[in-house]
């Protein structure tokens, strides 16, 4: 499913025109942002849980070329879907 696919499905749900839930489809997502940057967790119910992974630094040594570099920590999003939202996609896939 491609976003304009989302955004057009998304709008035929909320029966609003494209602009808007557009607009409001941005928005959630930049809340959404906003929020797992501060180090929340986000719940939405139904679908899942959107939270943060820290990966600590490390020293990676290239044996070859006698180096060493510095990786620095890196923070991911992990996407936790719900159960109910499994098995919605399980009956459409039947």
């Amino acid at each position: 499913m491609t976003t304009e696919d989302f955004v057009t499905e998304l709008s035929k749900q909320l029966s609003l025109d494209l602009p808007k839930t557009s607009e409001i489809l941005t928005a959630a997502v930049n809340v959404i942002k906003e929020k797992l940057s501060e180090g929340a967790c986000i719940t939405v119910e139904s679908f899942g849980i959107f939270d943060t992974e820290k990966k600590p630094e490390y020293i990676l040594v290239k044996q070859d070329e006698q180096q060493q570099f510095l990786v620095p920590p890196k923070i991911t999003v992990v996407f936790k879907p719900d159960s109910a939202f499994i098995e919605k996609i399980k009956e459409k896939e039947v």
